[in-house]
């Protein structure tokens, strides 16, 4: 949601006046029901300075009309994931004031390395990484009043790129190698994470 601030001001103010109105006129049949809208956390984390600082305002200038602080997290899209623990910090500092809960999603991290071949962009993923990503995410999860996480791809799409490539953007790739299990349908070391967290008792 936040990227439509991108779109321009105008483009802003429409969408955030629907947000609300949407939400209250929910609200009023459905009080119980959570409502929120997800930004995505590397998009606000790839714009610097003032841009940044009036990307988060806008969010924030939505927050009441959102039950939840919900995140799209893809930190490859910004260059890597050695910043996990920098990003997560930056989404505590700036949102542990609304005292709501955390909810991510839509998350994911490749496993294999990729170059895109119009623009030359190289993502770095490797099976270790990705691990890593979902070690350092899932801990967080635990440590925080967070409601779910939902990893966006469970496997690999190599066989549906090669259907899909020539009708779609290239942009499209970075997901393909993103499943917790390879294209064949084995198991990752991410897997193994993911499995160790979903299997823990729930607190009563």
């Amino acid at each position: 949601m936040n990227e439509i601030y991108l779109a321009g001001p105008n483009k802003w103010r429409a969408y955030a006046a629907l947000h609300r109105y949407v939400c209250q006129e929910l609200k009023r049949d459905h009080p119980d029901l959570p409502i929120f809208t997800s930004f995505t956390l590397h998009g606000m984390l790839n714009e610097t300075g003032r841009k940044r600082e009036e990307m988060l305002t806008t969010f924030q200038e939505i927050m009441p009309y959102n039950d939840l602080v919900a995140v799209s997290f893809y930190p490859f899209i910004r260059g890597g994931t050695t910043g996990i623990d920098g990003c997560l910090r930056w989404l505590t500092e700036h949102f542990d004031v609304s005292k709501k809960p955390y909810a991510f999603v839509e998350v994911g991290d490749p496993a294999e390395g990729l170059r895109l071949p119009s623009s030359g962009q190289i993502i770095d993923g490797t099976p270790q990484k990705q691990a890593a990503f979902y070690a350092t995410l899932l801990a967080f999860a635990q440590e925080r009043n967070t409601r779910f996480v939902i990893s966006f791809l469970h496997r690999d799409y190599d066989a549906l790129w090669e259907k899909i490539k020539r009708s779609s953007p290239e942009a499209f790739m970075v997901w393909r190698d993103c499943g917790l299990l390879d294209q064949d349908g084995k198991a990752r070391p991410a897997y193994t994470v993911w499995k160790r967290y979903f299997e823990v008792r729930l607190a009563r």
